[in-house]
């Protein structure tokens, strides 16, 4: 795709949003139906867990399909009450529901349910309800229910007198089998997509579960019958709670800011490589940008299919390109990305020292490196530049591009030549950004999993980018916090060198102010070790963008 797009540009001050024209009429928003507004804070409830609210949705369209909105539901209960979800909405909350029909494994058809209640609940946020159906056959359906009703029970038992009150109104166990639940919630599970779960979200969508299986459950016997190897752990649905309040958090501080959002591809499945010319503000409106956010979404291509089988089956590294003003064979990487195995993902990344080659403004040329050529996976883009200025007193205005890694070997350090770089001495800030992931199937796979150490050198001053998680089994759980969508159908929880999967490729950032005399040059020099020797053959590649910024 190369072709001149008049971009969408939305200006938004404080939670108001007016939009522009669009050659395409697409609706910039990430996900058509959530409400944007300033986050509601009137129910004590949120308040006291610091969550943002969304108010319940009248007269519009629900449904059953991935993101579309939830309507309401009564849910009869074992114990013979009924549990209603708009009377019991407070904005904050989420609803996930788990079936007896996810099993522990390929091997086992065992419910989830048998173990884990415990460490679902201890491990979970406290503004989840999680709601247990019985899916599996209506001959099972009253035995199943039943036999988890008692570990409630038990559980509720063993809990303080103030854990029991809160969780005793948030584990609700069915009282009739799925074909008797009634309205939309039969038809849903029903599916193939959601007959192993589902959940409701705080801005009342609906979301799929992802994949259950606990890095600790490795069983050989389930390997050599050519199954997923790794068992499940119903506290794994914990995850997406997490996630989920995550998102709420970034969405009502995108929503509450003031921003300019230039759009270059919006509502578009777009796999392997794709290019468009897109128009950006002009000169005069750059200049007053401090702050440059990309606002990347790449959810599943058919919209009426579930994740798995969908979106695409492998962490393929995905990248943002600007080319050069005035060298068309120079790009430059704006931000990178990892992809999820089997899900959707959404990725906020800071690209600020891209506002020095975006200074000009106009029609600008961008490259979208999405997927492989062996696998060309398409998603469902929408790709939002933000530009806004937030009081920092400076921006930058000069990039030099610095060293671009390799492979990883014992010649890598033998490739990265010293530098010196000029700053104009009216410069009010110096500071050295990396974008850097270590990939590669190659022996050990040691760029991926290795901890292998990167030491920058400015003037007189060393920096070391450590790696300290690759090769932890669990390294990556904590990203969660940080945007990495959990429960992926791959091994999603092993640390990196310097990413995870289904997340955002964070760039390092040093401030070398001080490291920095004005009106002298900066020295610059970097090599990369592991443990304390240079990296031996073979041990994959680094992918490395590097740049000195200055700001005025």
């Amino acid at each position: 795709m190369n072709q001149l797009k008049t971009a969408l540009i939305i200006s938004c001050l404080g939670w108001a949003c007016s939009k522009g024209d669009s050659t395409d009429g697409q609706d910039s928003s990430p996900e058509s139906g959530v409400e944007t507004g300033i986050p509601q804070t009137t129910n004590p409830h949120c308040d006291a867990l610091e969550l943002p609210t969304a108010a319940w949705k009248v007269d519009e369209q629900t449904g059953i399909l991935r993101h579309d909105v939830a309507d309401d539901f009564d849910f009869p209960k074992l114990d013979g009450s009924t549990w209603n979800l708009q009377a019991n909405w407070t904005g904050c909350d989420v609803y996930i529901f788990i079936p007896d029909a996810r099993p522990n494994s390929g091997l086992d058809s065992t419910p989830i349910w048998a173990r884990d209640l415990d460490s679902l609940v201890s491990g979970s946020p406290l503004n989840v309800h999680y709601f247990f159906v019985a899916t599996a056959s209506s001959s099972s359906a009253a035995t199943n229910l039943e036999a988890m009703q008692v570990r409630v029970d038990e559980l509720l038992a063993g809990l303080s007198e103030e854990d029991r009150s809160h969780w005793e109104s948030r584990l609700h166990v069915a009282g009739v089998f799925r074909e008797k639940l009634g309205g939309w919630l039969k038809n849903l599970l029903k599916t193939d997509a959601f007959y192993y779960g589902f959940g409701i979200d705080r801005s009342q969508q609906i979301r799929l579960l992802g994949n259950f299986a606990d890095v600790n459950r490795y069983s050989t016997t389930l390997n050599d019958a050519g199954e997923w190897p790794w068992e499940a752990n119903l506290s794994y649905a914990a995850h997406e709670a997490r996630h989920w309040n995550f998102e709420a958090l970034r969405d009502a501080r995108l929503a509450a800011e003031d921003v300019t959002i230039v759009t270059p591809w919006s509502g578009e499945a777009l796999g392997h490589v794709v290019e468009t010319d897109t128009e950006f503000p002009d000169a005069d409106t750059m200049a007053g940008f401090d702050t440059l956010e990309i606002d990347l979404t790449m959810d599943c291509p058919d919209p009426e299919a579930g994740e798995f089988g969908n979106c695409g089956p492998w962490d393929y590294l995905s990248h943002i390109y600007l080319q050069d003003d005035e060298d068309p064979e120079l790009w430059h990487e704006v931000s990178r990305y990892v992809t999820t195995y089997h899900r959707e993902g959404r990725y906020l990344v800071d690209a600020t020292p891209m506002l020095a080659e975006l200074a000009t403004g106009g029609v600008r040329h961008l490259k979208y490196d999405i997927s492989p050529s062996w696998n060309p996976q398409a998603y469902m883009t929408q790709m939002d530049f933000r530009f806004s200025n937030r009081g920092k007193g400076y921006r930058p205005v000069a990039l030099t591009p610095l060293w671009s890694g390799g492979s990883l070997n014992s010649a890598y350090n033998d490739n990265q030549a010293d530098v010196e770089v000029d700053v104009t001495e009216d410069a009010k800030r110096v500071e050295l950004r990396v974008i850097l992931s270590g990939h590669g199937m190659a022996d050990g796979n040691c760029a991926e999993f290795c901890n292998h150490k990167h030491y920058f050198q400015v003037n007189e001053t060393r920096y070391k980018k450590n790696h300290g998680v690759a090769g932890d089994s669990e390294g990556c759980i904590p990203a969660i916090e940080n945007g990495m969508v959990p429960n992926q159908g791959g091994t999603w929880w092993l640390g990196r060198g310097g990413w995870c999967p289904g997340q955002q490729v964070e760039p390092y950032i040093l401030d070398v102010t001080e490291d920095w005399v004005p009106g002298e040059a900066i020295s610059l020099s970097y090599e990369a070790k592991i443990g304390m020797g240079d990296p031996p053959d073979n041990s994959g590649d680094i992918q490395l963008s590097s740049w000195l910024v200055v700001y005025q």
